[in-house]
């Protein structure tokens, strides 16, 4: 998994994964050891940094390998000589360690990683997900996407397949269906409290918060300056136990400059909430005890 600040702060409050139930088993991604699949659709041979050889059910063995400079390519067999190796990805971006393989009936799913130093303790850049079906392995469909921390869990369906991801606020599910390929990501995020919503404004007049979301979409504040210099920022939010907010990434102006509280320290702060009074607190959590930096009042 990616080790950002994003991740670290994601790693305090665990959700759970995507709803979808379908039929299907878990993929590790990130260069994680496959096990055989629960319902005897297949089992990994061989695996190591570079490739994967899996056998489903049926005999029928398929070797992933990654071509450092080149891609992820695929050969199969069943009984006589090995397919041609062809090309399902082509990206120069160097490879993660390890591909992962799962399989139900005759669908194959893989995941792969890439980066230009992800061997080197980078996260991956680049995340694959590719799925191989037919009889004779013969269709391959691969879909790269970015800003991921890599796909972590496979779900096979009624002639489809899920790949998964999630963290502390939300998660990411890309589908294959057979007939259509790869549809696109989506993208849901948990919700943040209904009472953190709406305006606030800083009991010194200063700046102001507002804090919004639209369905399944990312949460966001907007802080802005009252007085003083003019300065707007916008920042994506997560929750982080029942009464804290924090950022969920860097903050971008969107007017003037920054200025103080506008926006307070990424990864540093954040806002909780006090029931009883009805106030919002920012507050430094790096402290011990941690350090109360502003309060906040609802705005009429």
């Amino acid at each position: 998994m990616r080790r950002t600040k994003r991740t670290r702060a994601a790693t305090r409050l665990a959700v759970p994964a995507v709803a979808t139930l379908l039929a299907g088993g878990l993929l590790t991604g990130c260069g994680g050891t496959a096990s055989s699949s629960d319902d005897g659709s297949g089992r990994v041979l061989r695996k190591d940094d570079d490739s994967t050889l899996f056998e489903r059910a049926d005999g029928m063995r398929v070797e992933l390998r990654y071509r450092p400079g080149r891609g992820l390519t695929e050969r199969h067999r069943r009984d006589g000589d090995w397919s041609a190796e062809h090309f399902v990805h082509r990206t120069r971006t160097k490879p993660c360690s390890g591909i992962t393989v799962r399989a139900r009936g005759e669908l194959i799913a893989a995941i792969a990683d890439f980066a230009p130093y992800c061997r080197d303790g980078d996260p991956p850049m680049e995340n694959l997900a590719v799925v191989g079906s037919g009889h004779d392995l013969t269709d391959w469909a691969a879909k790269g996407t970015r800003r991921s921390d890599g796909w972590e869990k496979v779900r096979f369906g009624d002639r489809r397949v899920e790949f998964e991801e999630s963290w502390a606020s939300g998660s990411s599910t890309l589908t294959w269906t057979s007939g259509k390929g790869f549809g696109s990501k989506r993208t849901r995020y948990e919700r943040i409290r209904a009472a953190f919503i709406g305006t606030w404004k800083a009991e010194d007049g200063s700046h102001q918060l507002v804090f919004a979301q639209a369905g399944e979409e990312q949460p966001f504040l907007t802080i802005s300056t009252l007085s003083g210099v003019p300065c707007t920022v916008e920042v994506p939010v997560h929750q982080v136990g029942s009464t804290s907010v924090e950022a969920n990434g860097e903050p971008r102006v969107t007017h003037g400059r920054k200025e103080r509280f506008c926006p307070p320290k990424p990864f540093e702060t954040a806002y909780e909430l006090d029931g009883d009074n009805g106030s919002l607190t920012l507050v430094d959590f790096t402290s011990s005890p941690r350090k109360h930096l502003m309060s906040y009042k609802r705005a009429p």
